[in-house]
């Protein structure tokens, strides 16, 4: 089986790296790849690395389309010579729906949307995954089990995807944003930024374990903010200011630019 990918970024990176990892392929020239990066920023020992929009005379059972919404159009249409009848697409390109997908390509192609987020990287992706009615049952399988190479897979429905983005796609970035939010608060003379972070991110980790294992976690979180305590009283200061419903004004406008990138 060969596998094509369009865009070589960081989901790109963590995808190819999950399928050679995963013992499904023995050969990595059964993955090509069509980039428009610098030579110095990949190993051409690994994988075929071929300029966006070059011929290629290998037939691809699956594509990838790893590139940002807004190229996604001319992505395809650059390398519209690689697709064929009877080939399995998948794009991680957020908001951008499988009939808009198959409009652009014009071919009888099954397509699998997904959307993996960052910690793919690590293999710690959580990635939502839809397919068209038509999908082949082998190489469905097939994808979904590359995608849980890289981390937790999440079967859903195509009109859930929007939700899914806006959740756990962007999720990362939200926990990111508070950590950043966190080392601005307090000023330490005896401990250095640098230990701050490690402290914040020690403090993140080991949070989320406990996460794991609870069943309440507002029981969990009443065991830190006792009554009359210093915790209770921040929490009281966010519920004020409405934190929870600000949190889910903010997945709503993500929500709504994934719509809106769908076209």
């Amino acid at each position: 089986m060969k596998i094509a990918f369009i865009g070589y970024g960081n989901m790109s990176s963590a995808l190819i790296s999950g399928v050679l990892s995963s013992g499904k392929f023995n050969n990595s020239n059964d993955i090509t790849i069509f980039h428009n990066k610098k030579k110095s920023e990949f190993n051409l020992e690994k994988c075929i690395f071929l300029e966006s929009g070059s011929e290629s005379k290998d037939y691809f059972d699956i594509i990838f389309l790893c590139v940002k919404p807004k190229d996604i159009e001319k992505a395809i249409n650059q390398n519209i010579n690689i697709f064929r009848d009877n080939q399995s697409v998948v794009s991680v390109a957020a908001g951008v729906c499988i009939s808009s997908l198959k409009k652009i390509i014009k071919k009888n192609v099954s397509i699998t949307r997904a959307m993996p987020n960052l910690c793919a990287i690590y293999n710690e992706s959580i990635t939502g995954i839809c397919n068209s009615n038509e999908s082949d049952t082998e190489r469905k399988n097939y994808i979904e089990d590359i995608f849980r190479s890289i981390g937790h897979v999440r079967k859903i429905n195509e009109d859930e995807m929007h939700e899914f983005t806006a959740l756990f796609g962007s999720g990362p970035a939200y926990l990111m944003y508070f950590y950043e939010a966190l080392m601005e608060c307090g000023n330490f003379k005896n401990i250095s930024n640098e230990d701050k972070s490690l402290l914040l991110m020690h403090l993140l980790n080991s949070t989320s374990k406990m996460l794991f294992v609870t069943k309440d976690v507002k029981k969990l979180r009443s065991t830190v903010a006792s009554k009359g305590g210093t915790t209770e009283a921040a929490i009281e200061s966010l519920e004020e200011k409405n934190f929870k419903k600000i949190i889910s004004k903010a997945i709503e406008v993500a929500k709504k630019r994934s719509i809106d990138l769908s076209g």
